[in-house]
């Protein structure tokens, strides 16, 4: 687990309820895409930068075709891909330590156990679980071992936190190639914010 005493960290949560990837979150078309985005780039100019992304969501997919009229269960491995690539893109560019946007680390915490509609909750299950596999800095992390139902309980709660924690550290240890024509994250740039020797991880 992360050591809590000897460094400051803080979380951003950025969150609705209820909310589906593409329908609420896909950049450029998702309803609260600007939220997140702006809150993304609210840490400009400020003390400490992003260190990390956690999504954890899921669930509408499951249940898409019945709310939307689609299965989004067929197409969350190219949305969640997108999102996470935008998503990085940004905290890249508003911090100045990495040396690529694919370095940043992601945790995905993976649909938990779904009473119903078990075809689309293996598909979601699945897409995320590929997308972790092919980056070298994204960990899965499980829960369908934990509430036997829609929603998570408080123990599920307090067991998937800890296991996000140690994904994050997982994460972090991922070996990145950075594309050869990388340049340093310049907007903004060093000379508009100064290093943070305190914020880890700031994560969202």
């Amino acid at each position: 687990s992360m050591n809590y005493t000897t460094r400051d960290f803080e979380l951003h949560k950025v969150a609705r309820g209820g909310s589906g990837l593409y329908e609420h979150w896909y950049p450029n078309h998702g309803m609260h895409w600007n939220l997140l985005r702006s809150a993304i780039e609210e840490r400009r100019g400020q003390q400490g930068e992003w260190k990390g992304f956690i999504w954890h969501q899921g669930s509408q997919a499951v249940w898409s075709a019945q709310q939307y009229g689609e299965d989004r269960s067929l197409t969350y491995y190219g949305n969640l891909t997108g999102l996470v690539s935008e998503v990085r893109e940004l905290m890249f560019q508003n911090s100045i330590t990495w040396r690529c946007k694919e370095e940043i680390p992601v945790v995905i915490v993976q649909v938990g156990f779904w009473p119903g509609y078990k075809d689309a909750a293996n598909r979601t299950r699945d897409a995320q679980a590929k997308f972790c596999n092919q980056d070298p800095r994204a960990v899965l992390v499980k829960t369908d071992d934990l509430s036997r139902y829609y929603h998570y309980d408080a123990a599920s709660f307090l067991i998937s936190g800890n296991r996000i924690a140690q994904a994050y550290q997982e994460a972090l240890g991922g070996v990145v190639e950075c594309p050869d024509d990388w340049v340093p994250s310049s907007s903004p740039s060093e000379k508009s914010m100064e290093p943070s020797t305190s914020l880890e991880p700031t994560v969202l």
